[in-house]
């Protein structure tokens, strides 16, 4: 099930721009940039402890255009002044009987301007409404899809909210949420995409959500707290 819903997720961060999945080092890009992308990500002590880490990646703009769905050119993403993105995946060693996130994709991409980076996200956005979204969930039965506005303190946010339940070993069927959630700040985006298991008989398909949203405002405030800092490319 996680190995599914994480490539659910790869499919999501493609399509909002590929926010991950080279592994050049991100060459093009200053030391202090690639270093100040490490810090605006959800690192191992911001997510559940039971999780490790898969390891992360940067993303060039070529690498970012060949990444999964229809995401945008090489060409387009340079006309936005996308300058570099990194990506870190985490997975849980060993799922749980109780309510628990099970795996979690956290993301940023870092642009020139606030308006590229509006711009960009603009596009995706329109983008990612156009996906058939059960398809790439079709192991959940009674899958649900909805749009959530959660009022985050950001620029501009797009979080997608799928559930449905999932038969994890025989007669035992639980309740399955995946959340993917983009977010602008300035001139970067972040992307977190949280995959959650919900205890047997749980129906409630909001029930991890205060849980997600808090790793999404823990993202959205170190990424903020590094872009004030400034000295990036």
């Amino acid at each position: 099930m996680i190995r599914a819903t994480l490539a659910a997720a790869a499919l999501f961060s493609a399509v909002m721009a590929g926010c991950g999945g080279g592994d050049d080092n991100g060459a093009a890009a200053s030391e202090q940039t690639r270093q100040a992308l490490l810090v605006m990500v959800l690192g191992k002590n911001d997510v559940p402890a039971d999780l490790q880490s898969l390891g992360g990646s940067y993303s060039t703009n070529a690498e970012a255009a060949q990444g999964l769905g229809s995401g945008p050119s090489e060409q387009q993403l340079n006309d936005w002044g996308r300058i570099l993105g990194y990506k870190e995946d985490f997975q849980a060693v060993a799922p749980s009987d109780e309510s628990a996130i099970n795996a979690v994709s956290t993301a940023v991409s870092l642009y020139k301007s606030d308006s590229g980076a509006a711009d960009s996200f603009k596009d995706r956005v329109a983008t990612a409404r156009r996906v058939d979204w059960a398809t790439s969930h079709s192991d959940l039965q009674q899958f649900q899809q909805e749009e959530l506005n959660r009022n985050l303190p950001v620029d501009d946010s797009f979080w997608l909210h799928f559930t449905g339940f999932k038969e994890v070993s025989p007669g035992k069927t639980v309740l399955i949420a995946d959340d993917e959630v983009v977010f602008r700040v300035g001139r970067a985006w972040g992307f977190e995409g949280i995959i959650s298991r919900a205890a047997a008989g749980e129906t409630d398909r909001s029930f991890f959500l205060p849980q997600v949203e808090a790793l999404v405002l823990r993202q959205v405030s170190q990424m903020k707290m590094r872009l004030a800092a400034g000295g990036l490319d």
